[in-house]
């Protein structure tokens, strides 16, 4: 197995943890957004400046800006999703991306894939509707689903976008401008936002700003650089058949027989994606005229 593949396996699978978290802590979405990015760029700050590397907007500065407002408008998308839609439905349309990711990787970044990776897309995106089916409601608002297309639709040009700029800049860097620039562009609506009183579970928002999306951003964004990008959106489906396996384990949610096969299936699509023979695709220098 490959490291990249073996990190994307442990971060996704960690990603699962976090509605366990934000059930913890009760605050609007915007705020929860807002937190965690903001948190995660301030960590991350002191880390870009421990470390030696490409020089920050020193490559395609324009990308990096759309980027980060990608980043922004993406997770203020699931939240707000999540608001107005049952979570399962909410999941089964983002997690359509993989798909968009697969078809537009060839004409975008130059991928080929094999008859395997896309065996194992469809396998994934099998076992993801199974997961999801049982929970699915059909009292959903139409702006919910709405704000969930769009959260598809940007995680897609996420993974697309920042594939190129985390070969040139390494994961650490790449999610630190991430992160700083969705800061910058979240502080107004944060500011609007009724916060309340502050509470003892607010240190849980340390806990997903740092861990889940400090330390996960940029490691999954370190893997991108360096694996198919349609791998990282199949190893994407183990995220939400942890949260089902941690909500057993954790709140007693016992899965149905659906549910269990769905798990397998993705799981069996993990398995074929990092057991994949072909080589991962190498890191690309940044042009040699690139200031470092």
């Amino acid at each position: 197995m490959a490291r990249p593949h073996l990190s994307l396996v442990v971060v996704c699978s960690g990603w699962g943890t976090i509605p366990l978290i934000v059930r913890h802590v009760e605050l609007p979405a915007q705020a929860l957004v807002f937190s965690r990015i903001s948190i995660a760029a301030i960590g991350l700050a002191v880390a870009v400046r421990l470390t030696p590397g490409q020089r920050l907007l020193s490559y395609r500065p324009g990308q990096v800006a759309l980027t980060a407002a990608t980043l922004a408008v993406h997770w203020t998308a699931l939240f707000a999703a999540y608001k107005r839609a049952p979570a399962a439905t909410v999941s089964l349309i983002v997690f359509l991306a993989p798909v968009g990711i697969a078809a537009l990787a060839p004409s975008t970044l130059g991928e080929r894939h094999s008859r395997r990776t896309l065996t194992a897309l469809a396998i994934g995106a099998s076992g993801m509707a199974l997961v999801v089916a049982p929970a699915i409601s059909g009292e959903t608002q139409t702006t919910g689903l709405l704000f969930a297309l769009v959260a598809a639709v940007t995680f897609v040009a996420l993974v697309l976008l920042s594939k190129p700029l985390s070969e040139a800049y390494g994961g650490l860097r790449i999610t630190f401008m991430e992160m700083a620039g969705a800061t910058v562009l979240l502080v107004p609506f944060a500011a609007t936002v009724d916060w309340g009183r502050p509470q003892a579970e607010w240190w849980w928002l340390v806990v997903l700003g740092l861990v889940h999306t400090a330390v996960g951003t940029a490691v999954y964004l370190h893997a991108l650089g360096r694996i198919p990008a349609t791998h990282v959106g199949i190893l994407g489906y183990l995220e939400p058949a942890a949260v089902v396996l941690l909500s057993w384990l954790v709140l007693d949610e016992t899965p149905g027989l659906a549910t269990l096969a769905g798990g397998v299936l993705i799981v069996l699509a993990g398995w074929l994606t990092v057991t994949e023979p072909a080589q991962p695709t190498q890191p690309k220098e940044a042009p040699a005229d690139v200031p470092r």
